[in-house]
């Protein structure tokens, strides 16, 4: 529920209208598209994970992937979307993520980097104006709790013997991940999200929160942020304060 005294609750669809439903709109197909490709990768993985374990874990977050991505789905359609045609329009999955759908290795840098990511993104929308999508996110969190607790715990197993090789991986993915996740951290959208209540907190705080996080369980393994270099190379838009961040645990 909205808490704010200046911020308006909007109840319904038909309460969202001109630019807020636009901006709307927008920010539910970006999560779309991210649930959708992650409910693929998920999918995928069965296949190459080393354990029955890993392949029943990986099997219940592809279902829960698919169950997330069909709750935005309903969303946008009552607000007279056609969420096929938006998924139509996503690249696939290995290229969103620009990862290796069929390596355990880049598997498990996904689970461990990507997760969290869309994590910090639903806290944001769960306390939304947009009544109707706040309280879906409510669900959606719990599960990506469970999600990254395994992401951590791949981390710590790959690190144990290969954390050279989860390095390599995690250099490429962390990069496209901010950008595929969090956006632009400045302008005119980030603005009006706050403004509207569709965000409460700037793209700039939400990808530091993220990285943060990270961050701790990275130091006690051993894992490192990539270079600069790799995230001017995917012309990532970063503030002075997430350069700080990322420039604390440099590789």
């Amino acid at each position: 529920m909205n808490t704010s005294t200046t911020i308006p609750t909007v109840w319904s669809p038909a309460e969202a209208t001109g630019e807020y439903r636009d901006m709307l709109i927008r920010l539910m197909t970006r999560q779309l598209y991210a649930e959708t490709a992650t409910a693929e990768v998920f999918g995928r993985s069965i296949g190459v994970a080393p354990t029955w374990r890993e392949k029943r874990l990986a099997a219940e977050f592809a279902l829960e992937e698919t169950q997330h991505s069909q709750m935005l789905c309903d969303l946008l359609a009552d607000l007279g979307e056609a969420p096929e045609a938006i998924i139509a329009q996503r690249p696939p999955a290995a290229n969103f993520w620009s990862m290796e759908l069929d390596d355990w290795l880049h598997i498990a840098v996904f689970n461990f980097t990507v997760d969290r990511a869309g994590s910090q993104q639903i806290m944001e929308y769960r306390q939304s104006s947009y009544a109707p999508w706040a309280e879906k996110m409510g669900i959606v969190l719990a599960d990506e709790e469970g999600h990254y607790e395994n992401g951590v715990d791949n981390l710590r197993e790959f690190a144990k013997q290969r954390l050279d090789e989860f390095q390599q991986v995690f250099n490429h993915m962390l990069p496209v991940t901010l950008k595929r996740a969090f956006g632009r951290p400045h302008g005119a959208d980030n603005d009006f999200c706050l403004r509207t209540g569709l965000k409460r907190a700037s793209t700039e705080q939400v990808m530091n929160r993220y990285l943060h996080e990270m961050r701790g369980y990275m130091e006690p393994v051993g894992l490192k942020f990539p270079p600069m270099a790799l995230f001017e190379a995917e012309k990532v838009e970063l503030m002075p304060s997430t350069r700080d961040i990322l420039l604390s645990l440099p590789s």
